[in-house]
C-alpha cells in the first residue's frame, strides 16, 4: 500500500478523480492516519483491510462514501 503524497483536507468528499491506493479503481473511502498521511480504498479493499485498521489504529479518522457506489454509473458503464 502506499500513502497518498498530496495533501487532501479530511472533511472533502471523495471526487471521481480519487483512486484506490492498492488497485486505482474509484476511492470511496479516505483512511486518514494524521493530517498530512492518508489512504484511499475503493470498497472491496475498504472492506477487506478494515478489520485490521480498527484493531491496529484506533487513532485513524474514516471517510467512508461506500453508500455511493453505483449510485451514478459512470460515462463508462454506458459504452456501446
Amino acid at each position: 500500500m502506499m500513502i497518498t503524497k498530496e495533501r487532501i483536507l479530511q472533511h472533502e468528499p471523495l471526487k471521481i478523480a480519487d483512486r484506490c491506493d492498492q488497485c486505482g479503481a474509484q476511492a470511496f473511502v479516505r483512511v486518514a492516519f494524521g493530517p498530512e498521511r492518508d489512504l484511499l480504498f475503493c470498497g472491496h479493499h475498504y472492506n477487506r483491510h478494515e478489520p485490521v485498521l480498527m484493531t491496529q489504529y484506533s487513532h485513524v479518522t474514516v471517510t467512508d462514501e461506500r453508500h455511493r457506489i453505483n449510485q451514478k454509473p459512470s460515462v463508462s458503464a454506458n459504452a456501446d
